[in-house]
């Protein structure tokens, strides 16, 4: 850059203004337009103070375009030196003021007006007032003034005032940022709990800082630095009393939707079952079943409660103290289903009947799936052969368990033969599904499971004798042809109990399905069916060399049971064993017969569905009447014109017919849907409580056995409710959590929507 030199009409170029404007001078923010005042070329003695008002309130530096021609012109021997316009970007703090007879600096200039340089020492009037003009000097000058302190200090000073908001609004804003990045902070803390909880993952360890949450916020604080940092100074707010209550919002959260959901649909019914934790303390798992306004039947759990006894009556306080707490009009209970304990069935103090001493309409039924594993063990204790049979499987399972080198040995032996091996467990008499599969399994393997035994009884091990009573009760064909029968009657029944675990089986659905399983055992109880399944067995011995099925050898009965007739006795193996598979059969006929069809609660339930499935009202005018919700009056009409274009015989069939109804059609036949809704509001089964208990398993096990009843609840319901814990808005948690101490409202502000 050049200072122009002008020498009448010509000008010419002097030394280049090399030396950068000052590193400590920031950018302006903005630079005034030579639009912001009026030029004058008149001389600076009579020019007019137009900017002197205003210099107090500028923040940044004013650069005209015309500036030459408004500072005055330096007069020397031979040429006229006038301002360079490119000296503005050169030196960005250069500033015209039009009270002044030369160029000024800014911030020397602004500092002098605002009084902020009473601690500076050397000022240059040049620049603060009276203005340069030198304009041969100018470059040195300019960078003499850049590098000197006061250029310095002006430059400090005034861009800190203009900066500086006052000192409650500097405290607010700073405030306000701690207050978001701590709302930041205890999003993740939720959002880390949430993911725990669902995983059903322990959140502490031994030590709190080995734990999985710990761990946890650790690794994302990678990803939010100013986590680390904000957790080391916050640690009350990670702790187990904080992790109990954001666990306690989220299962409060949970339990609250499904309480709006059942009181919408006004009728409900209960379900509850117990059994004890892995620290022996007595778990009371309550579930409710409503049906939605499509008809469909919802089971939802709400949580497990610790009671002080089992008895009936302290059973029905909690299962009212829950409705209380959700709010819930025990008027409004249309059924109840637990298991046949005493406690709970009992028909004077049990828990039923004391809920139905309150509400009459609350119809219990035993829950179909502990019905049909009673019916499987009355069958399996009704045959001796049967009884001995599985009693060995449950052995051989229990050897198998225990002992690594029999699992070993079979293993070699097994993946020789084939490609998969099946394991061999033992019977449990509390699950309801595994008689089939390991009495199968025992079967398909039947030889090698043999072999392996025969290895294992020989001398010098020590499972020698359980062993070698296992081969000797196995190696006899008897045993499998029992094994074998046992198969015929236990498949349709583990058929029928898995179909009844499922949470929208009905009542109705139940009893049809316990009639076709029914049905089947009457035609597995045939000669044929016998004769296939002794033909089979056969074959089996024949091909694994098993000790051939012999007579039993058979006592002569009493002459006071015979008289003087002689006793009938077998004459071969057939008429021995049909007797014994005839009488497994009609011992699970007879026993599906009294569990399902002798409850006054689903005599009840059938005079509800023979209503709809008959139309006839008048006849069952009394069973109508006792529901408030259902008016006789109004039903008799709709029922006719309902089945006159509709004839259905189940309620299966009228829940379809009803779901496929326009909405005002549908309206028409109000009295058929709250019929159908009351059909469908009982539950079949308690499964949904059972499987409430494999989450118990799952969650407090050995090395968390002493966890709360509180968090075990709370961490419960959000492990069985995964769905509904992710749709959860986190929003409204985090401000019921920070509202519950003033510290935490003062430490995370207030949460925008």
């Amino acid at each position: 850059m050049y200072c122009r030199v002008e020498t009448g009409g010509q000008q010419t170029e002097t030394e280049p203004a090399t030396e950068p404007a000052s590193p400590q001078v920031p950018a302006s923010p903005h630079v005034a337009n030579s639009d912001d005042t009026t030029s004058s070329s008149a001389p600076p003695e009579k020019r007019q103070s137009t900017y002197d008002g205003q210099d107090a309130d500028r923040q940044a530096p004013y650069h005209p375009d015309d500036a030459p021609g408004l500072l005055p012109t330096q007069s020397l021997k031979g040429r006229d030196l006038v301002f360079q316009r490119t000296w503005f970007q050169t030196y960005p703090w250069l500033h015209y003021n039009a009270s002044a007879t030369g160029i000024l600096c800014f911030y020397c200039a602004t500092a002098e007006t605002l009084g902020l340089t009473e601690l500076t020492r050397y000022r240059e009037d040049a620049f603060t007032s009276r203005g340069f003009a030198n304009w041969k000097k100018a470059l040195q000058r300019f960078r003499e003034h850049a590098r000197s302190t006061s250029h310095r200090f002006a430059v400090e000073r005034v861009s800190h005032h203009y900066a500086t908001q006052p000192v409650d609004a500097q405290v607010s804003s700073q405030h306000a940022k701690q207050q978001s990045d701590a709302r930041d902070c205890l999003e993740v803390i939720f959002t880390s709990i949430r993911y725990l909880a669902r995983q059903g993952v322990a959140l502490r360890g031994h030590e709190n800082e080995d734990g999985n949450f710990r761990q946890l916020l650790l690794l994302r604080s990678n990803d939010l630095p100013m986590l680390k940092q904000w957790l080391q100074r916050k640690s009350a707010l990670v702790s187990p009393q904080a992790q109990n209550e954001i666990l306690q919002l989220f299962a409060n959260a949970i339990v609250r939707s499904i309480a709006d959901k059942v009181r919408k649909c006004e009728h409900f019914s209960v379900i509850v079952d117990g059994t004890q934790d892995v620290s022996g303390k007595e778990q009371l798992s309550i579930c409710l079943r409503y049906v939605d306004e499509e008809f469909v039947p919802h089971e939802e759990f709400i949580g497990l409660y610790e009671p002080p006894r089992t008895t009936g009556s302290v059973i029905a306080d909690c299962i009212k103290d829950v409705f209380i707490r959700l709010n819930l009009q025990l008027s409004m209970l249309r059924g109840q289903t637990y298991d046949g304990a005493s406690n709970m069935s009992g028909e004077y103090r049990g828990c039923q009947a004391i809920i139905a001493a309150i509400q009459p309409l609350a119809t219990y039924v035993h829950c179909g799936a502990h019905c049909v594993n009673l019916v499987s063990q009355a069958v399996n204790e009704a045959c001796p052969a049967v009884r001995d049979a599985l009693h060995v499987v449950n052995e051989l399972g229990s050897l198998f368990s225990q002992s690594l080198t029999a699992r070993t040995t079979f293993k070699q032996l097994t993946e020789s033969a084939t490609n998969r091996v099946r394991q061999i467990r033992p019977l449990c008499p509390t699950r309801w599904l595994v008689r089939v599969q390991a009495v199968e399994t025992l079967v398909s393997q039947y030889e090698p499971i043999l072999q392996c035994l025969d290895q294992l009884a020989a001398p010098g091990s020590a499972l020698a004798a359980r062993a070698g009573g296992l081969r000797s009760q196995l190696g006899r064909a008897a045993t499998l042809l029992a094994l074998q029968m046992s198969l015929r009657v236990f498949r349709p029944l583990e058929m029928l109990n898995r179909a009844l675990q499922s949470s929208v089986q009905t009542v109705s659905g139940m009893m049809h399905a316990v009639d076709e399983v029914k049905a089947e055992l009457v035609a597995l109880r045939s000669d044929e069916e016998f004769e296939a399944v002794l033909t089979e067995t056969i074959k089996l011995q024949e091909s694994i060399d098993l000790d051939p099925i012999e007579i039993p050898r058979q006592r002569r009965p009493p002459a006071r049971y015979t008289g003087a007739a002689s006793s009938t006795t077998a004459t071969t193996v057939a008429e021995h064993y049909r007797p014994i598979y005839f009488a497994l059969m009609d011992q699970a006929v007879t026993q599906l017969t009294d569990r399902f069809s002798n409850s006054p609660g689903l005599k009840s339930y059938q005079q509800l569905e023979n209503v709809l499935t008959s139309g006839d009202v008048s006849g069952n005018e009394d069973v109508v009447s006792s529901y408030p919700e259902l008016t006789p009056r109004d039903l008799a009409p709709q029922l006719q014109m309902f089945r006159r274009t509709r004839p259905v015989t189940s309620l299966q069939q009228a829940t379809a017919e009803v779901k496929q109804m326009m909405p005002e059609v549908r309206a028409e036949y109000s009295q058929v849907c709250q019929l159908i809704r009351l059909l469908l509001v009982s539950p079949a089964a308690s499964a949904q409580a059972e499987r409430s208990f494999s989450a118990l398993r799952r969650l407090k096990t050995w090395l968390r056995s002493s966890m709360t009843e509180v968090r075990l609840n709370s961490v419960a319901v959000c492990n069985v409710h995964p769905l509904k814990l992710e749709s959860l808005d986190l929003k409204p948690l985090m401000r019921e959590f920070v509202r519950k101490s003033d510290m935490r409202t003062s430490l995370f502000g207030q949460f925008v929507d």
